[in-house]
């Protein structure tokens, strides 16, 4: 599994600034290290918005949902091992959701049970809980180790948070963030660019990860 120091490694491998068997140097760390912070909020941003959900008691979330604890409260967050497969009591009402008023949609809760294939299913790689209020967090799930990953608090020995098989993508995108910030930094070869339009369309499209079908809102 690739951890943070391999990824930075890679990148800098790409930009012709590290050989074959050396170390990236303490400062090319601290550089690259940030680089990988600053994308995965990115990442984060780009990959759409999240369900708010105020909460002021114990809640096992669903995926892409951001919990907000209210002032004053002390709660656990609990992360689902499993998602349930439809967000709404009936999954075939013309996809019109029921609401509390104002149209707000209700949040699906998720289970640390097993994911049985009829109510709920394993969370799909990449999808995100993000915690704010009195504590902070975001997490992103890795099916490829089937478990929730911090994206935040990244160490240089610790792993991404994304699938293994980004690495490569993440690479080349840590690659162009430090491109300036390294001697003799500027355009990159071709060979990189073509590898860096790949990446981006890797960690942002996601073909190999199921989607949600989407609903179009007129009104």
């Amino acid at each position: 599994m690739a951890t943070c120091r391999v990824i930075i490694a890679e990148a800098m491998r790409a930009l012709k600034a590290l050989g074959v068997g050396d170390a990236p140097g303490i400062d090319e760390l601290s550089v690259g290290i940030e680089a990988i912070c600053l994308l995965t909020l990115e990442i984060h941003e780009a990959r759409g918005p999240m369900l708010d959900v105020d909460v002021t008691a114990n809640v096992i979330p669903s995926e892409n949902q951001r919990i907000r604890i209210q002032a004053g409260s002390t709660i656990s967050v609990t992360l689902p091992n499993a998602i349930p497969m439809f967000s709404t009591p009936d999954p075939y009402d013309y996809g019109f959701p029921p609401s509390r008023g104002c149209g707000a949609t209700i949040a699906p809760v998720g289970t640390t049970g097993a994911a049985d294939g009829v109510q709920y299913r394993q969370p799909r790689d990449g999808t995100r809980i993000e915690i704010v209020g009195t504590t902070q967090a975001l997490y992103f799930y890795r099916a490829d180790i089937n478990t929730w990953t911090a994206a935040t608090g990244l160490t240089l020995d610790g792993q991404t948070p994304f699938n293994n098989r980004y690495s490569s993508a993440l690479a080349a995108l840590v690659a162009e963030r430090m491109m300036e910030m390294l001697p003799g930094g500027g355009e990159p070869t071709p060979g990189l660019a073509r590898r860096i339009a790949r990446g981006r369309s890797a960690l942002m499209l996601r073909t190999g990860v199921v989607h949600d079908r989407v609903i179009a809102d007129y009104f």
